[in-house]
């Protein structure tokens, strides 16, 4: 058996093992259906608040009007019985056992942008074609939900905008990383060609704009707070602040409410405020290219 045969079975039985857990998760939380929930929706949407995060929750493809660079979102708490935590916590050691199984799929054909999109083009038009599921989001089957065993005391919503993360490279580090991470264009071309004439050590910014995001900064109780501080792994378990793309699962007892949290609305540009000057402002393009996303020390 070659490799790329070898590979493509483990991608194809790891992802039959993470449709069945999903499906079991997605059952799980409809069937917790007399415990709280809230959701961040639009004001038109049919569905229930329960319904519409399990939906979210656990798609794993893209739906019918869904961009390609775009995953499917739904902030919001979501109370669930201590059977659909368990099951919850089975569902991410199969999303992390199907991303590995990607990578080692992958790894086959190189990791240049090309070569993923030629190894996932393969997979589409055989494997998950065949069963039923070409369509699939590989980030929405890749991220970890956010499963809590104790509620915290509080979770505060709030809109992080204006944010772009960041890579610190070597000038001819950074030429690898654009050929490898970056489709061919003129803007790229011309990036590569002013890295081309540095000093190959000289360091150099990679800057990419992120999306408005929704993150939440949880509270704890006092006992918890105290441990946190105690031991710094236990912050891992009982996080401070978190990312929400999709909404906070919580281990609730029969009849218990919702941890206390602010009903945020939907992101709304003209009502951001303007961010402090930051304190990278020392740094400049390498060229006068204006799309250019390269910097360096001025």
């Amino acid at each position: 058996m070659s490799r790329r045969t070898a590979a493509t079975l483990a991608v194809r039985d790891e992802l039959i093992k993470l449709v069945e857990v999903n499906n079991q998760f997605r059952d799980a939380v409809l069937a917790d259906h007399t415990l709280p929930v809230w959701v961040m929706k639009e004001m038109d949407e049919a569905q229930s608040d329960r319904a519409l995060a399990a939906e979210t929750a656990c798609r794993l493809t893209y739906n019918e009007h869904q961009n390609k660079q775009e995953t499917a979102r739904l902030p919001g708490i979501v109370g669930i019985s201590e059977k659909t935590l368990i099951i919850g916590h089975q569902l991410n050691e199969a999303r992390d056992s199907f991303k590995k199984a990607m990578s080692d799929y992958r790894k086959l054909f190189g990791d240049s942008i090309q070569a993923i999109e030629e190894a996932s083009e393969k997979l589409r038009d055989g494997l998950l074609g065949g069963l039923k599921i070409q369509h699939i989001h590989f980030v929405q089957s890749y991220r970890q939900l956010k499963l809590f065993d104790t509620a915290p005391k509080r979770i505060g919503f709030s809109w992080a905008a204006h944010h772009s993360g960041s890579v610190r490279l070597s000038a001819s580090e950074a030429i690898e990383h654009l050929q490898k991470k970056y489709l061919a264009s003129a803007a790229i071309q011309k990036d590569i060609e002013v890295l081309a004439q540095m000093p190959k050590t000289e360091p150099v910014i990679i800057k990419r704009l992120l999306a408005p995001h929704l993150r939440a900064n949880l509270t704890w109780h006092k006992d918890i707070e105290t441990l946190r501080k105690l031991d710094k792994d236990l912050k891992k378990e009982y996080p401070g602040q978190i990312n929400v793309p999709l909404p906070v699962f919580v281990k609730l007892d029969k009849c218990a409410p919702l941890p206390e949290f602010n009903r945020i609305r939907p992101f709304d540009p003209a009502a951001k405020q303007e961010r402090l000057t930051r304190s990278d402002t020392k740094l400049v393009r390498i060229s006068d290219n204006p799309h250019s996303r390269i910097y360096r020390y001025a």
